[in-house]
């Protein structure tokens, strides 16, 4: 065996293609946060009950990851629920979702409930935010990274 070449066992291959992958998918899930969190009002809304602020975790094509800080009435599995996405101020697109698993959760000076959630892909409003899915991961695959952004933006 060549003195200069290490044995397999210790070879390690970069798989870029994984990489990639791993960086787009951060990627996605930042400009979801800013998106949601800064961009869009987002709002969970029952019939019975008022509008309640929700912070968007993260969303994919058949679903969707929110938390609610101390719930008044916590969702429970198998309960749907519309959550209104503003747009505009007095617009919003309403997206009915099946609430999967609820789990509480704990970090810093926060407290509350996390749902996992299934979109409802029946709905005509299921056709927009597909879009805009699709539009993030494409935003996502394409987007630069800036090490010094200016933050005059936000």
């Amino acid at each position: 065996m060549d003195k200069k070449t290490p044995p397999e066992s210790e070879v390690q291959i970069v798989d870029l293609q994984r990489y990639r992958k791993n960086k787009n998918e951060e990627r996605r899930r930042e400009y979801e946060r800013v998106l949601f969190n800064r961009i869009l009002g987002v709002y969970s809304f029952a019939e019975k009950n008022s509008l309640n602020h929700i912070e968007v975790i993260d969303i994919s094509y058949s679903g969707l990851k929110f938390r609610e800080e101390n719930p008044e009435r916590p969702l429970k599995a198998e309960e749907k629920v519309a959550l209104r996405f503003y747009f505009t101020p007095s617009s919003y697109l309403k997206v009915i979702v099946d609430v999967k698993r609820a789990i509480p959760f704990k970090d810093d000076d926060r407290e509350g409930m996390e749902y996992g959630c299934q979109l409802d892909k029946s709905t005509k409003s299921y056709e927009v935010i597909r879009e805009l899915i699709a539009f993030m991961y494409k935003y996502s695959e394409t987007a630069c990274q800036d090490t010094n952004p200016p933050m005059i933006w936000f």
